[in-house]
């Protein structure tokens, strides 16, 4: 497994793709930052926040807030990350000479996960890490104690960065069991979308569980705490091993 991380890396150190990504990510924080318009998905937005950063000057932490609401249109950049990393093997079946070189299909599959959730974590991490610095740049007060505004982002980017690795783990199984990066992809587009038009329109109240995005606004407000994230980690924990132990059941399947 270590030996295929190392190879992952190296791979996507030297793709281009990344770097496009990451300038991407960067941009889209910056414009975020400097115009104080919100992007993304804002089918369960809180509507009083949005209220507030329309009518307001912002301040550090009000940009902090705005950037993690506009967050879920990063999925559809950061879907890049998921081609590069694993759809591309899939599409060409060049995995099938990395599995006949000795790496277990569970080892495969997890050292897949693992760099997309540590590919998704620098990405992210920059995000957050750009609107700090762009709003330092604009003069901006802070809103909040440093202390406050560090852990807010750290706390955010972490459950951003999660989130978006849950739907990546989904689409890793959509991906085996279709053998179609152009479906896993357009998975990875529609599900943030149908979920949160399926917890507005339907109210099925476990759904805000699976409402990743609409966690991590809750994260960004202070109404979803430490102490209330358990039901989340649980749900999202469940969904991964789901993911993962289909995902190896099915690849087991698959004729090298």
């Amino acid at each position: 497994m270590i030996n295929q991380l190392r190879a992952d890396t190296y791979r996507i150190t030297h793709s281009i793709g990344f770097y496009i990504t990451l300038l991407l990510v960067i941009s889209y924080s910056v414009l975020i930052t400097e115009s104080k318009s919100i992007g993304g998905i804002m089918v369960n937005a809180d509507q009083s926040l949005l209220a507030h950063l329309a009518n307001s000057n912002w301040t550090i932490l009000d940009s902090i807030r705005g950037l993690t609401m506009s967050s879920s249109a990063l999925m559809y950049v950061i879907m890049s990350l998921f081609v590069i990393i694993i759809g591309y093997e899939f599409s060409q079946k060049t995995y099938k000479n990395t599995l006949v070189s000795g790496i277990s299909r569970f080892k495969f599959i997890m050292a897949k996960y693992v760099m997309l959730l540590f590919t998704i974590f620098i990405n992210i991490f920059m995000y957050f890490l750009t609107v700090l610095a762009t709003s330092m740049i604009l003069g901006r007060k802070l809103g909040a104690s440093w202390p406050h505004l560090i852990n807010i982002s750290l706390v955010t980017t972490l459950a951003v960065s999660f989130f978006i690795s849950i739907v990546f783990s989904i689409a890793i199984l959509v991906l085996m069991l279709t053998n179609s990066i152009v479906i896993s992809s357009v998975f990875i587009v529609l599900f943030p979308l149908a979920v949160s038009m399926l917890h507005v329109f339907v109210k099925w109240n476990w759904l805000k569980y699976i409402d990743f995005f609409g966690a991590s606004n809750k994260v960004a407000v202070g109404t979803l705490t430490a102490s209330h994230f358990g039901p989340y980690i649980l749900t999202c924990g469940i969904i991964l091993v789901v993911c993962i132990g289909l995902s190896l059941v099915t690849i087991k399947e698959k004729e090298l």
